[in-house]
């Protein structure tokens, strides 16, 4: 019998808690930015807060299509298309009838040269496959999907990645996505 009034006792104290519960309540709507900046307890009285200013990174500069990129035999032009950066690797091919669509500079010299093409995924990167490696670069990774390849090449202090996509924003159309860079040694001895 006593067990029975300590059962009851519990079961009538969780009823009392849950019951007290406001999940099933509909909560009022988030506070706004002003509201939600304010210092509230033991800072109330102190400086007020103000939103931070949100910062966007530079957006790439479109530029226009190179022409003369590939000589008919399907290599490689002795020198680049001149919108493409001043230390473009001259053993990287460019693609036949890529248009250049944007150059990102990025940290330590490096850049992502980004084309454009008509051509199917499977065919740019064979091209790339086949180009890269006979101009000496070295296959360090790759992967290839019907819709997605990825290939990073190695040469030297030379590192390029060559990512070709299909373009969802215009059907039929590919992204071929170059980014290459210099190897820098590391400021500090390998362990």
């Amino acid at each position: 019998m006593r067990y029975f009034y300590m059962v009851a006792t519990g079961v009538g104290l969780t009823a009392t808690v849950f019951s007290s519960c406001t999940c099933h309540q509909q909560v009022s709507q988030a506070p706004s930015v002003e509201e939600a900046t304010w210092p509230s307890g033991f800072h109330a009285s102190g400086p007020k807060i103000t939103p931070q200013v949100q910062v966007q990174a530079p957006v790439a500069t479109p530029t226009g299509k190179p022409s003369g990129v590939l000589s008919q035999s399907g290599g490689p032009t002795p020198t680049p298309p001149a919108d493409v950066p001043a230390n473009w690797p001259q053993e990287v091919p460019i693609f036949k009838d890529a248009a250049l669509s944007q150059v990102q500079n990025l940290a330590n010299d490096a850049h992502n040269v980004v084309f454009s093409t008509a051509a199917p995924v499977k065919e740019v990167s064979s091209f790339y496959r086949d180009k890269m490696k006979t101009a000496g670069w070295k296959v360090s990774e790759e992967f290839e999907r019907p819709n997605h390849a990825f290939m990073k090449f190695e040469k030297g202090d030379m590192v390029a990645n060559v990512t070709v996509v299909e373009d969802v924003s215009q059907p039929g159309k590919q992204i071929i996505a170059i980014m290459y860079e210099k190897v820098q040694p590391l400021p500090f001895d390998e362990f």
